[in-house]
């Protein structure tokens, strides 16, 4: 195993896998603003109900959102997990590439 900064590298592969497809990060950005109904998130979205129904599914599966009375509701620890993995690996990249972290001079600003 790998390691950033200091920490395991542990890809939420199950989270990437969700995410890799657009109609799921479409519906999760809908559920960001609120809970919904798969049947408001499929005419919103102008998909079959079946579809969203699926892809809500996958998103469950995979912890990123929950399944109660009818609504879909983003869960914020599945995306916090996300970012604590993505800031990881932004960080070490800054920390170890040359270049990437230096300050930006007044005179390039210009």
């Amino acid at each position: 195993m790998e390691a950033w900064a200091g920490m395991p590298a542990e890809a939420p592969a199950d989270l990437l896998r969700a995410f890799a497809d657009p109609v799921r990060r479409r519906l999760i950005e809908r559920l960001v603003a609120g809970p919904s109904s798969a049947g408001d998130l499929a005419r919103r979205l102008a998909l079959p109900r079946v579809n969203v129904s699926h892809h809500l599914g996958v998103l469950a599966a995979a912890g990123l959102v929950d399944l109660r009375q009818r609504q879909a509701a983003v869960r914020p620890e599945a995306l916090h997990r996300l970012r604590r993995y993505f800031d990881a690996a932004l960080t070490t990249t800054a920390m170890t590439l040359p270049g990437l972290a230096r300050p930006v001079s007044r005179a390039t600003q210009i």
